[in-house]
């Protein structure tokens, strides 16, 4: 699907910004920041953008998505002269900070290595390599002028192509709203994406810059989704293969067949063992913390049945008190231990009588309860 028909299904929803959207603007210089993305960019727009924040009756993010919707799209030609112009520009300072002896290693997009190495570099840290290049005095006055001239213009590049594609991470945000994550969160995570696409996206190879950054895109805000999905959270590959499970259970039903195992492996193309370990697993989790209407004035709590609820400071401190007595009765005599022990079924679930007790040690009934009471007055100097 094209970036157009992304953009004109969503224009009306991007000029009547009165729904009720909580957040704020992404902050500048953090990961998934919407504009202005780099710390040293111009900033001749800033007092436009307050302007626009200063609205009477506007959220910060109406603000935001007003904003961004005057910005101009670029058209097929134009994006592909300003990414082959980055890429270009990239491999220059790439190149002089070779030249200079900086470490290439460290410029290594986080995981690239074990997703195959694409050969992409991380551009946050190039441009901070570059600036700490340019703040020492290792250059001359031409190379620092052509080093300085390259990053203003490495740096245009790559925010012209990160504004003019805000509005395809809102479009692809809006498929995956979910009431677990903040819709500002989907944005941000999107954006993310977006960088990412920037990094490792190719001129050469012959595809629109939309088509291939639709996909980092999404992936970054599915990655956010499972990361918030549940309280205990699960591996991808098990998410993966219980979507496919449940998938195949309507795919089964909607056949008129009976959603066994042997038809769900059918359907799915997994292993019988592996779908029988998935539907043993528990299912989702939740907060007794979490608000059960819009007005967040109640909670799962407040309707959780009364012997369900637990005490945790009650229940807490009688673990405590039962410590403490366990090593109080093992300071005492062995006698006076064995009788505690017998009398109160400490060391089993069941007590005896001193008739009992004396019949174990070979005493008399009177003479057990004496030593249970030099015990108990044993227990008590240890406790004041």
């Amino acid at each position: 699907m094209s970036r157009e028909n992304f953009y004109s299904r969503d224009e009306a929803w991007l000029k009547e910004t009165d729904e009720p959207l909580a957040g704020d603007i992404p902050a500048a210089g953090s990961a998934g920041a919407a504009p202005p993305i780099d710390s040293g960019a111009d900033t001749a727009d800033a007092p436009a953008a307050e302007e626009n924040t200063s609205e009477s009756g506007s959220t910060p993010m109406q603000s935001y998505l007003r904003h961004l919707y005057r910005l101009e799209l670029l058209t097929p030609e134009d994006e592909n002269t300003t990414t082959c112009l980055l890429r270009e520009l990239e491999d220059k300072l790439i190149a002089l900070l070779q030249k200079r002896g900086i470490e290439l290693v460290q410029l290594r997009s986080e995981g690239v290595e074990q997703r195959g190495s694409t050969g992409a570099y991380d551009h946050g840290l190039i441009i901070a390599r570059t600036e700490e290049l340019l703040a020492s005095d290792r250059l001359s006055k031409r190379d620092r002028s052509a080093m300085q001239s390259l990053l203003r213009r490495f740096r245009a590049s790559r925010k012209k192509l990160i504004q003019c594609n805000l509005r395809l991470v809102i479009a692809i945000a809006k498929r995956f709203r979910n009431p677990a994550v903040p819709f500002i969160d989907l944005i941000q995570e999107g954006n993310v994406g977006l960088m990412k696409a920037i990094e490792r996206f190719k001129p050469q190879m012959g595809y629109r810059f939309s088509t291939y950054a639709y996909w980092w895109i999404q992936q970054e805000i599915q990655l956010a989704l499972r990361r918030n999905d549940d309280l205990v959270r699960q591996p991808a590959n098990v998410q993966d293969d219980l979507r496919a499970i449940y998938r195949a259970i309507a795919d089964v039903r909607s056949d008129g067949l009976p959603a066994s195992d042997e038809n769900l492996a059918r359907y799915t193309g997994l292993e019988l063992e592996r779908i029988h370990s998935l539907l043993k697993l528990p299912g989702p989790t939740g907060s007794l913390d979490d608000p059960v209407a819009d007005d967040q004035s109640s909670t799962r709590l407040d309707y959780a049945p009364a012997d369900e609820l637990y005490n945790t400071d009650e229940l807490v401190t009688n673990r405590e008190l039962a410590q403490r007595l366990r090593e109080a009765v093992a300071r005492l005599p062995p006698r006076q231990r064995t009788v505690l022990n017998l009398r109160y079924g400490l060391a089993s679930d069941r007590d005896c009588s001193f008739r009992v007790i004396g019949e174990q040690l070979g005493l008399s009934q009177e003479r057990a309860r004496q030593l249970h009471s030099d015990a108990l007055r044993q227990l008590k100097r240890q406790w004041r």
